[in-house]
């Protein structure tokens, strides 16, 4: 009989081992602002989007900054100008 159903004839290593859930959750992190799990070498969410931290993200100039330095490059412009 080609088909045996004796446990004996099953050969423990010839199958792999079935992951646990707590290995999965070792590679995840919470994302810190949608908390879905994201792995931990991961630059930004793959649900909401955003950098995981300041390091990551790329540097912005705040508004004031730039409206700030266009003004003063109209004045000098004007200056020179005139």
């Amino acid at each position: 009989m080609p088909w045996s159903d004796a446990e004996d004839d099953l050969d423990e290593s010839e199958f792999p081992e079935e992951p646990d859930d707590d290995e999965e959750n070792d590679e995840t992190v919470a994302c810190p602002h949608c908390l879905r799990p994201v792995y931990e070498d991961a630059e930004c969410c793959p649900g909401c989007g955003r950098y995981l931290s300041r390091e990551d993200a790329p540097s912005r100039h705040s508004w004031w900054l730039v409206v700030g330095v266009l003004i003063s490059l109209a004045v000098v412009l004007g200056w020179v100008v005139r």
